[in-house]
This record gives structure tokens, sequence and C-alpha cells, in this order.
């Protein structure tokens, strides 16, 4: 199958605002919630310039940029399109995924509930964001 590149450039585009705006209201959020608040100091990472870039790195590779390589070259075959059809593949991929392993690493160390939590409502929001960005984008 061959993919369009002008396509895949707006999809790269137009994730990458998205998670850009979203990483930065969710980042700016909790510094007004207690979700850190019985996590031991020593174990959490200084939030800084470079320690966001890096965090918006990783989430773009793995929201953003493969996600829309692979829907670029199966959405020909993919049975639903649009942003429905994006929310349905960030569902899968969310409850398959990141809940599991959210959910043993809670119980096999001990991090408050509430910091799991407001973590996995932001990859909800973020993939399913990116996620129905590209599938809307590639139903054009």
């Amino acid at each position: 199958m061959i993919i369009s590149v002008r396509l895949l450039a707006a999809c790269i585009v137009s994730g990458a605002v998205y998670l850009l705006v979203v990483g930065l209201i969710w980042n700016w959020c909790e510094r007004f919630l207690p979700t850190l608040k019985d996590f031991p100091r020593e174990l959490t990472e200084t939030k800084n310039a470079s320690w966001f870039i890096s965090c918006f790195i990783i989430e773009f590779i793995f929201f953003v940029l493969m996600p829309s390589v692979i829907y670029g070259w199966f959405y020909t075959v993919i049975p639903f399109s649009g942003a429905r059809g994006g929310v349905a593949v960030a569902l899968y991929v969310f409850l398959f995924g990141a809940v599991p392993l959210a959910m043993l690493i809670m119980f096999r160390i001990r991090i408050p509930a509430v910091y799991v939590m407001y973590q996995l409502v932001g990859i909800f929001l973020k993939l399913i964001g990116a996620m129905a960005i590209t599938g809307y984008l590639y139903s054009l």
C-alpha cells in the first residue's frame, strides 16, 4: 500500500500540536491537584523544560507518530473510518495496553492510586484526541 506523505505529515503536525496543548494544560493542572501528596520526594523528578520535552517526545512517538504510520498503512482495510475509527483504535490500545500495566504496577509498587488514575486519565485524553485527529484526517 502507498502512504500519502502529505496526509501523514498533516496527521503528525496536528497530532503534535494537540499533544503539546493538552500536555501543557495537564501539567499546569497537576500543580493544583494533590496527585503526588503521599509520594516520596526522592522518587519524583523535578519538572523543568527538559523533563517536559522528553515526556513530549515519548508521547509523540507512541501516541502520534507510530499510530499515524500504522493507521496510514491499514486505513483502507479497517472496517470503520473517520474520527470514530480513531477513537475505536485508541480505546483498544488504552484498554489492552495502558490499563493492565498501570494496575499491575500499582499493585506491585506502592504508588498512590490518585496519581495512577490521574496519569491514566491524561493518557486516555491524549490518546483519544490524537487518534481521533488521525482517523478524521484519513477520512477526508
